[in-house]
């Protein structure tokens, strides 16, 4: 039966017609190495495809190009003659020299910097970061990233970064590499009724020195793995170790901290900025090691993304994060859960440190205008003279659950499920640009609008 059943196979795949793709010509490209597309492209010249499956390869060829955030627009025209086609690829390069101000807020999200500027009669203007930053993209036309950073303020911050993608024949391996100086006069030292407490100084009172070396392996278009070692160096005032003695572990001004990270990514979104379709999944194995503090622990944490658009102009996307520790015990600062960077939808004005966590998210949304192309009057610049925007309206749900066997007294939603509802307005533009208005209602019966600037998964 299984003979028989290969046979019908191989005859069917027999019997489909074959076309050769003859050959693979690039436009656009004045910055952009030939090579650089060519790696992401999903079919080879002088090679044959069934012509449904070739339809499919050139699709994914185009996500795979816009997801290298090198080109605002990427066009793949074909021209058949007979059993062989001719493959035209036309980009639009970004700009990609961006030597800019800085002039930003330094809180976790915008609603908590207003609500802070607010109480002080908008006259507090301590939390903004003011500097320059210089970002190289594409840099040599190979795809590398090159960064310098001075930023002033409340929390200074400067950086020093160079990315690589390819270094080696096979354009597999790459390298990332950067180095890190955090200042503040303003630091949060401790977490009550799960929000920050700050102590200000007129001096320095906590600095951090971050050094990192990553190297990437690409063994495929989808799949990447990255080892990944972090020396941190942070030191506190003496005024921060007495109100916490657990800030950095056992009432330590100062400690050195070595971080060995694995990571695997799978990663098959149309467009990683703001994905309508695919599916992306990765898992990061961190150690971390030291020898004054008591930061031993393992930590283990996965993530997975789906989406799909089971009808014309609607989607829905969902997401799975979760992260476990070893250790129970761990130091005031390593503690960061949900609230800053990863966040339930409602939440916004609160954190909820702890040792482990479990974040899902959901959102259905409704395109109520599709991706629209129009021109730039008066722009001669290709890089400026074509954009793009897109609008959505959806509504979410957000549940999150944080396990924190430290401090549960002083803070009431640590250890009980987090429930976040709403509506949100998305608008998207060209230069990765995402502006989210949403009005979420939380589980204690909160209610408010809140504005992102972030893909919310």
């Amino acid at each position: 039966m299984k003979k028989i059943i290969f046979f019908f196979l191989f005859l069917t795949q027999l019997t489909q017609a074959q076309i050769v793709v003859s050959t693979i010509t690039l436009s656009g490209n004045n910055k952009t190495q030939n090579d650089i597309i060519i790696r992401e492209l999903s079919f080879e010249i002088n090679k044959s495809y069934i012509a449904g499956d070739l339809e499919k390869r050139i699709e994914q060829s185009k996500e795979n190009l816009v997801n290298l955030k090198l080109f605002n627009f990427v066009t793949i025209n074909k021209t058949k003659n007979k059993d062989s086609i001719k493959i035209i690829i036309e980009v639009i390069e970004k700009w990609y020299i961006w030597p800019y101000p800085v002039f930003e807020i330094s809180e976790r999200n915008f609603n908590t910097w207003w609500e802070e500027f607010s109480d002080n009669n908008y006259s507090d203007f301590s939390r903004l970061n003011y500097g320059v930053f210089f970002n190289w993209e594409n840099f040599r036309g190979r795809n590398e990233l090159l960064k310098l950073k001075i930023r002033k303020g409340f929390k200074e911050h400067y950086l020093l970064a160079y990315e690589i993608p390819y270094f080696n024949k096979n354009k597999t391996i790459g390298i990332n590499t950067n180095l890190q100086l955090f200042r503040r006069k303003k630091t949060h030292f401790s977490t009550e009724e799960n929000k920050l407490n700050y102590l200000e100084s007129d001096t320095f009172n906590s600095i951090d020195y971050d050094l990192n070396t990553e190297v990437t392996y690409r063994k495929n278009i989808h799949q990447t793995h990255r080892l990944k070692l972090t020396y941190l160096h942070t030191s506190i005032d003496d005024s921060i170790a007495a109100l916490n003695p657990n800030y950095l572990g056992n009432n330590l001004p100062k400690t050195s901290i070595y971080i060995l990270e694995y990571i695997f990514e799978y990663e098959n979104r149309d467009y990683i900025n703001y994905p309508l379709h695919g599916f992306a999944l990765s898992f990061a194995a961190k150690k971390h090691l030291s020898v004054t503090s008591n930061v031993k622990h393992l930590e283990l944490s996965t993530k997975l993304e789906k989406y799909t658009e089971p009808y014309k102009r609607l989607y829905i996307g969902s997401s799975f994060k979760a992260k476990c520790s070893t250790q129970g015990s761990q130091p005031y600062f390593i503690q960061k859960a949900l609230g800053y960077e990863d966040y339930v939808r409602g939440y916004e004005y609160y954190v909820v440190d702890g040792q482990s966590y479990w974040l899902s998210k959901t959102a259905v949304k409704y395109a109520l205008i599709e991706k629209t192309t129009f021109d730039i009057p008066y722009v001669k610049m290709k890089q400026f003279n074509k954009s793009h925007y897109s609008l959505y309206l959806g509504i979410f749900s957000d549940l999150g659950y944080v396990i924190n066997n430290q401090n549960q007294e002083r803070n009431f939603i640590n250890n009980s499920l987090l429930w976040g509802k709403g509506i949100a307005l998305d608008y998207v533009t060209y230069y990765d640009k995402l502006l989210r208005i949403e009005y979420s209602i939380n589980a204690l019966g909160e209610k408010g609008v809140f504005l992102h600037f972030s893909c919310p998964f």
